[in-house]
Order: C-alpha cells, then sequence, then structure tokens
C-alpha cells in the first residue's frame, strides 16, 4: 500500500473511532440552553411589549420520563402584553418581536405562523442542541398575552 493510501486508510480510521466514540447530547447541557433562551426571550418580549416594569410570572419547568432511562424537560413562560389600539397590530408586532429575538438565538420557523387577528400560534426550532418553543399571542380580552412552551427531546440523564 503507497504512503497516501496508508494516511487516507489511517484518517478514516481515525474519523471513525472518533465518530463512534463522540457522545451525543445529554439532558443537562439542553436544559441550560433552553432556561437560556426562554429566558432571554421572557424578559426581551417584556422589555418591547410589557408594560413598563412588569413582573413576569414565575417559570414553570416539568421533567417526564422517556422510555431508556431518558427524560425530557418542559417549561413555560408568560409575558403579560401592553394593551394596543389594535389588537391585530399587537400580535403582529409580538411576532416580528419573538422571531427577531429567537432568530438571533439560531431558531427558526418550523411552519408558518397560524391564527386569526387576535390569536397567533407557532412553532420555533433549533437542531444542536435540539429544542423546541411553541409561542402562542393572545390580544383578545383585558390580558393579552404571549406564552412559550420550550422542551427539550428525550435525552439520557447524565450525572
Amino acid at each position: 500500500m503507497s504512503i497516501i493510501g496508508r494516511g487516507l486508510l489511517g484518517g478514516t480510521l481515525v474519523a471513525a473511532l472518533l465518530t463512534g466514540c463522540a457522545r451525543g447530547p445529554v439532558l443537562s447541557e439542553s436544559v441550560y440552553r433552553l432556561r437560556t433562551d426562554a429566558t432571554l426571550m421572557l424578559t426581551g418580549g417584556a422589555s418591547q411589549l410589557g408594560e413598563p416594569g412588569v413582573r413576569l410570572p414565575p417559570v414553570t419547568e416539568t421533567v417526564s420520563r422517556c422510555p431508556n432511562g431518558e427524560a425530557r424537560r418542559s417549561l413555560r413562560g408568560e409575558v403579560p402584553l401592553r394593551p394596543a389600539g389594535s389588537p391585530a397590530l399587537l400580535v403582529v408586532q409580538a411576532t416580528d418581536v419573538t422571531l427577531d429575538i429567537m432568530n438571533g438565538r439560531g431558531y427558526r420557523l418550523a411552519a408558518p405562523p397560524e391564527g386569526q387577528a387576535r390569536r397567533r400560534d407557532f412553532t420555533l426550532t433549533r437542531d444542536s442542541p435540539a429544542l423546541t418553543f411553541v409561542v402562542r399571542l393572545r390580544s383578545g380580552g383585558r390580558h393579552p398575552m404571549l406564552t412559550l412552551d420550550g422542551s427539550t427531546p428525550c435525552l439520557p440523564v447524565d450525572g
């Protein structure tokens, strides 16, 4: 075998070993990013869309058990929105702010936003780490609200 052939074979072997030995994501790493991104979205949304000095309700978190000893972490946060003259305009503004913040964090729309003038729902995802956020905007009634539901996939529990 030539020197070039041995070099290619050796490089391929090293790459295969590294790929085989590399560990995938674990829950704690994904949860850290989930919490960070949710916090940035909620505080950014509150500063741009909420009443001045608004206090955010506490974020709730749950852990769900998955097959094979894995787990999924989910969280929910809300931003009370500042009422606007037009409920439809508020939904458009809240959509734009949310997409701007989350696109800056590496998220993309899973599908076009759905809803009517006073309501809109959309899902944002990212690949690494794999996270999903579902955004629900409600501008009708006395208490307009942005609700953010985030989750990890089922992942190995570390530690």
